[in-house]
Formats: structure tokens, sequence, C-alpha cells
């Protein structure tokens, strides 16, 4: 590559950043965004077809959001087959560009070579998986090219740089706070609630119904989406599941974090339930027909409710159900 191509790469790699950058703003959509980052691509990657898909970590799959050249075929393989190619694992673990002409000749086998590669005539190209800073996968970049100089080492070094930029771009989250790390931990989930529409999943076993009309932490949600304050960390009882919450964002939106956690004092999830509805100020007899049972079972759980938790009398069981937070 002679000096001025490697400098004009370098100068359209620095604007593309800057572009990216300059688009991390809420009122931006994701497909026009990636559209514009693939035209830009060119300047730094000779391309033939290229494509970034979002990882659904709900359906498990991939999701085209900006593609130039493939045909159909090859981006249907990519969002619903790609993930279980056994390269894509490896691309996925060095965290770096793949190119084909990396992979040794006795391995460059299997689905993707038989459905897009070898039919589409491509000579090489590359996969990089994009990761947002806290861990999370958030989806991929493919390129594929006909000459086989391309994609060469000076290529590979500018898209190393321009990873996190391109991850950000994929990324639902208008801004990756420190505690969505613990998405990756295999115990907690999380949405995305904007105001804009539907709960969006970051996990496979995110709780949308917890932004649903009706959930207890709905009205919490709407204030924080509305500019006002509100608890981030709370405890939810969804059906039969406790909770652990954290709220996390504001206007643009609140990702809400949760995971499975022990009742606290050793409460049953009934006496839950009775000591949310005495930080309600309900009387025992309005307890009893919302949870349908008698006054006298109520009272039973409410001395039950005293003592594990060593509160003297109602008032005081009251400030520790809004201290930690109890949503039923």
């Amino acid at each position: 590559m002679t000096p001025d191509t490697s400098s004009s790469r370098l100068r359209a790699a620095r604007e593309l950043r800057g572009f990216l950058r300059r688009s991390r703003r809420p009122a931006a959509t994701p497909v026009g965004v990636l559209s514009a980052a693939l035209d830009a691509l060119h300047g730094v990657l000779p391309y033939d077809c290229a494509a970034f898909a979002r990882w659904d970590p709900v359906a498990r799959r991939h999701v085209t959001v900006a593609s130039t050249g493939y045909p159909a075929t090859a981006l249907r393989f990519l969002d619903t087959r790609m993930h279980a190619d056994p390269l894509f694992a490896e691309v996925r673990d060095t965290g770096g560009p793949l190119r084909v002409r990396d992979i040794p000749r006795a391995r460059r086998h299997g689905e993707v070579f038989e459905t897009v590669i070898d039919p589409l005539g491509f000579a090489d190209g590359l996969t990089q998986c994009l990761f947002a800073r806290d861990g999370r996968y958030l989806g991929m970049l493919n390129a594929s090219t006909i000459d086989r100089r391309h994609p060469d080492d000076d290529v590979v070094a500018l898209l190393d740089l321009l990873a996190d930029d391109l991850a950000a771009a994929l990324d639902p989250l208008p801004c990756a706070a420190p505690a969505t790390g613990a998405l990756t931990d295999g115990c907690t989930d999380g949405l995305l609630v904007t105001s804009t529409g539907p709960a969006e999943a970051l996990s496979a076993d995110a709780r949308p119904e917890l932004a649903a009309p009706g959930s207890p932490l709905r009205p919490l949600l709407d204030d924080l989406l509305a500019g006002r304050e509100s608890p981030r960390a709370l405890l939810v009882l969804l059906g039969a599941d406790l909770l652990a919450v954290s709220l996390d964002g504001g206007v643009h939106g609140v990702v809400v974090l949760h995971r499975p956690t022990d009742a606290p004092f050793g409460l049953t999830l009934r006496e839950l339930e009775v000591l949310d509805a005495v930080s309600r100020g309900r009387t025992n007899a309005e307890t009893a027909r919302t949870l349908r049972v008698s006054p006298r079972t109520v009272a039973t759980h409410v001395e039950h409710v005293l003592a594990k938790t060593g509160r003297p009398n109602r008032s005081a069981a009251a400030r520790l159900a809004a201290r930690l937070g109890l949503l039923v």
C-alpha cells in the first residue's frame, strides 16, 4: 500500500470515528447511522459486500441493521446461522477482526464457505465481533472482497481502533452505565425502557413485564423518563419471583437490571405482600380483601413480619419496607 493510500485510509478512519461519536445521541437512529457508517467505511476497507448485524439476546440470533451488496440468502445465513459456526466462536474469543486468509486452508470449510464465501466468489473478507465497554456482545461487522489483496494488515489495525465506536453505534443503550457490566455475570438480566416504544431486552431472560402497564415498577420508570427523581434500588415481587432491581438512566432511557434474590429477614412471599400492604397504610381488613384471606390470617402475618424483622410496630415496619424499596 502506498503512503498516499495509507494516509487517505487513516483520514477516512478519523472522519468515521468523528461521525460515530457525534451520532451517539438519543435522536439518532441506529439504522441511519450504521448505513452511513457503511458508506464511510469504504474509505477504510475496500469491500464488495458489507453488513452490520445486531445480536438479539432473546431470539439468540443476529438481525441485520444495515447492509450493502449481500444477497438475501447470504444475509439470512449471517443472521440465523453464523453464530453456530465453530469459526464464529473463535472470532468472539479473539475479539479482533478475523480474515479468511487468517484461517488455515485445511479449516476453510463449513456452512459459511458453502453458503456465502464460495458461491459468491469472495477471495477474502473479515468478521469483526463488536462488544460494549462493559463486556456485552452487541453484534458483528462482516465485509467480503473479490480482490484477494484486501483487507490488508493496515485495514485490520484501523478496524481494531474503530471497534469501540462501531460497537457504540450498535448498542441500544444511550450510554452504557458501569452497572451494565453485571449483564455478563450469568445472574443478572436487563432491559432498556424509553418513552418511545416497548421495552427492549438486553439479555436472554429479561423480564419486560417489569415495565408493562400495571407493573408496580411502571410509575417509577415514568418518573425517571419525565426527569423526576425516583428510588434506584428496589425489591420487586413479580408473580412468585422476588427480584433485586436497579434503575439507571433518565429522560433518554432507563436501564432496568434485575436478578433473583432471597427475601430479607427470612420473610415468605406472602409476608412480603403483607409488609407492602402495611407500608401503604392498609388495614388488616383491607389487606384481607386484596389477598382473599381472613383478617385474622393477616394479623398473624403482621405478627410474623414484626417478629422476623425485629420491628416494634407497623410504622417501623413501613419504614423498613421503604428502605428496602419493596414493590408488590
